[in-house]
């Protein structure tokens, strides 16, 4: 299944490789969810919560599950251009939660690889190749409301929040059966490709409840001193390393190399293949566990 929207740093091309990785569990978190790539991927849990800090994703999710027949309507009225690309980036006090909802979606579908940031990266057009006839991102906009209905029932069922991703860990840090997903904006990217970003003291903290945490934790990102220091084997983390790619507005592929950097517990349950808890009597009996432990 595809993902909502385009997004800066959305997972989508290695969504796949992630999803196989994933260990049973009863609870699932995707902390910096952008467009969900991997919650929609996935096989549901029964718990599910995606998380972001823009309250434009968040806005964009909730109409997507509540408002769907109307955002996609005024969707599929809007045309591919540049002249609703840069009015999508202007604010308007007034504008309801519908049409932020579809200016999040131009700004992010309309521009390249997804950021939405202030500096952002343009208007996206392509010159060099087509799919099903059309010129490729005219054809992407124009079938958003055929692709995206098994992703508005898909995310029926989960949680939205609206959060620092250290609080949300906080709430999670104790319990085994959840698995904890992070993708932060890029610590080594300082060009401001989303509407909210995140300093290298917010990184330090992030990682180091990580270590704490006895939670099953998956952290991807791209290679970087900070991570390798305190996602290391000496606090039990395990990495693998994932080959994507990313490409221009010419066509032009760029080969990129994600990580993966997996705790303790995550291994753990990846190479029992079950959710690493020890169920009670009662739980045995009845078959039923609480799906919050």
């Amino acid at each position: 299944m595809n993902s909502a929207f385009g997004y800066y740093g959305a997972k989508l091309k290695i969504a796949s490789q992630i999803i196989k990785f994933l260990p049973p569990h009863n609870a699932w978190v995707e902390a910096f969810c952008g467009s969900a790539a991997i919650t929609i991927g996935k096989e549901q849990a029964p718990i599910e919560i995606i998380n972001d800090l823009d309250d434009q994703v968040v806005n964009l999710f909730k109409q997507l599950r509540e408002n769907s027949e109307e955002l996609l309507r005024v969707v599929s009225l809007t045309p591919y251009a540049r002249s609703e690309y840069f009015k999508a980036k202007e604010i308007d006090i007034n504008d309801t939660s519908l049409e932020k909802a579809r200016k999040f979606l131009v700004s992010t579908m309309m521009t390249v690889n997804g950021a939405v940031g202030k500096t952002g990266a343009g208007f996206s057009y392509c010159q060099s190749y087509t799919r099903s006839g059309k010129e490729a991102r005219v054809n992407r906009w124009y079938n958003f409301p055929e692709r995206i209905e098994k992703v508005i029932e898909r995310l029926r069922n989960v949680r939205i929040e609206n959060r620092d991703a250290r609080e949300l860990l906080n709430m999670f840090v104790n319990r085994p059966a959840t698995l904890f997903y992070m993708d932060p904006p890029y610590l080594t990217d300082r060009t401001h490709k989303y509407n909210y970003d995140i300093d290298e003291s917010f990184h330090i903290e992030l990682l180091e409840l990580s270590n704490k945490a006895k939670c099953m934790i998956l952290i991807s990102g791209y290679e970087n001193e900070l991570y390798n220091k305190l996602l290391s084997p000496q606090y039990g983390w395990i990495k693998t390393i994932v080959n994507t790619s990313t490409s221009d507005t010419s066509g032009k592929k760029y080969s990129r190399k994600e990580i993966l950097w997996k705790n303790q517990y995550f291994e753990k349950a990846y190479n029992t293949n079950r959710i690493p808890i020890h169920l009670s009597n009662k739980e045995r009996k009845e078959n039923k566990v609480n799906p919050e432990r």
